[in-house]
C-alpha cells in the first residue's frame, strides 16, 4: 500500500512538524520548568 506522489512528501512534512514542536517546545520547556520551580 504505498503510493508515492511527488507534490506530498510525508517524509518532508515529517520533518516541518518536528521542526515546529522542537521550536514550540523550547520556549514552552523553559515556562513549565520555572513554574515547576517555583510551586516547589
Amino acid at each position: 500500500m504505498q503510493e508515492q506522489e511527488g507534490q506530498i512528501d510525508p517524509f518532508n512534512w515529517t520533518y516541518f512538524i518536528v521542526a515546529i514542536v522542537t521550536l514550540l517546545a523550547i520556549p514552552l520547556m523553559h515556562v513549565f520548568l520555572g513554574w515547576f520551580v517555583y510551586y516547589l
